[in-house]
């Protein structure tokens, strides 16, 4: 199974704002915000296809999201929304800045192939170990 290592940038979007107003909970919120964007070369090393599920791994955590094709970001370089996905692979400590580092993470990303994407509900369960 191929891996890439990627630099991991999180952030907010326009369309994860917009389902907000939705609400956490719905389709909607899930769609815009469990997604990892990957270049187009990255993505065509990963043999990956829009919408596939992939595995990002951090030494923190590891999460399964859509996998999403930007022509935007530059090979090794891999953006993810800020919300609850992004947060399973973001560590709490904080070097007394007090905010985690949400930008510059070492990741790795691999293909999941037949893996489903959490509900916020089935990250909440997981969380609580439940």
């Amino acid at each position: 199974m191929a891996e890439i290592k990627v630099t991991l940038v999180t952030g907010r979007t326009a369309e994860q704002g917009a389902s907000l107003e939705i609400g956490k909970t719905s389709d909607e919120y899930r769609e815009s915000v469990a997604v990892v964007e990957l270049s187009k070369r990255d993505a065509e090393e990963l043999g990956m296809s829009e919408g596939d599920p992939v595995e990002v791994k951090t030494d923190y955590g590891s999460v399964i999201v859509k996998g999403k094709i930007s022509e935007k970001l530059d090979p090794g370089l891999s953006f993810m929304p800020y919300g609850p996905w992004a947060n399973q692979v973001i560590g709490s400590e904080t070097h007394g800045t007090g905010m985690p580092y949400y930008k510059g993470l070492q990741a790795s990303v691999s293909s999941a192939k037949g893996a489903s994407v959490l509900t916020i509900e089935e990250l909440a369960n997981r969380l609580m170990g439940s």
